[in-house]
């Protein structure tokens, strides 16, 4: 894949006033000139697009639901990579070199970062480590980890399946059964560990697994958000 394709950074956004102007000049200096950003917001009242005064990135509003949002955001694309990320992530240096490297590899079709968080804790290090651990075993990133994908086999799959959870999951266990590359970067990204923080690492964790296990096993998505939004509260 050549190095001069373009990037197009979807940034899907619900309340993000607080966050978003650092998310974006973070992106801007990790993917360079040959890059476009587009945020798109969720929320009703729009105030995180009300509070973005750059002309250079594309500014979208949308019904609300991570899927549908970063669906929305890759139709209006013009760059022939994506990449997924979320507002409270944080690109390593050169990121978009990196993730241009990445797909030049034979069959390579989409991939992701490695998990990082923003906190020196131990167990928010170690936490980071098994995920990093499960994702290089089970080619299976989460959206947290800023995945990235070629437009033309993001089109060729239809997306993300818009549901409550788990669409990241699904789509890369789809990419997967096509037999495709899913590469997974030595370098990391920085992510925010504040629902992890909030909730207590430990539990939230054990939270995600079990909601990951019951994907597994067949619950409805509608379920698994109920049950996720419930522990969220």
């Amino acid at each position: 894949m050549p190095s001069s394709l373009k990037i197009s950074v979807i940034i899907p956004v619900y309340n993000e006033a607080d966050t978003i102007h650092s998310c974006i000049a973070n992106v801007n200096k990790s993917c360079g000139d040959n890059s476009e950003i587009i945020i798109v917001d969720g929320s009703a009242d729009g105030s995180t697009l009300s509070a973005i005064n750059d002309d250079k990135v594309m500014l979208l509003a949308s019904p609300p639901g991570r899927a549908v949002q970063m669906n929305y955001g890759a139709q209006k694309a013009k760059g022939e990579i994506l990449i997924f990320l979320h507002a409270d992530t944080v690109l390593p240096h050169a990121a978009g070199s990196l993730v241009r490297k990445a797909l030049r590899a034979p069959c390579a079709a989409a991939g992701a970062f490695k998990l990082g968080f923003d906190t020196p804790s131990r167990t928010m290090k170690f936490i980071a480590f098994l995920a990093d651990l499960r994702c290089r075993i089970e080619r299976v990133p989460y959206g947290d980890q800023a995945v990235f994908i070629s437009k033309s086999t993001f089109d060729e799959l239809g997306g993300f399946p818009e549901i409550p959870l788990m669409e990241d999951v699904e789509l890369f266990q789809t990419i997967k059964r096509k037999r495709l590359e899913i590469v997974i970067l030595k370098e990391s990204i920085t992510t925010s560990a504040r629902r992890y923080l909030s909730t207590g690492p430990i539990r939230c964790a054990l939270r995600n697994t079990f909601l990951r296990l019951l994907h597994r096993l067949g619950v409805r998505t509608e379920t698994l958000a109920a049950m996720y939004c419930r522990k969220e509260s």
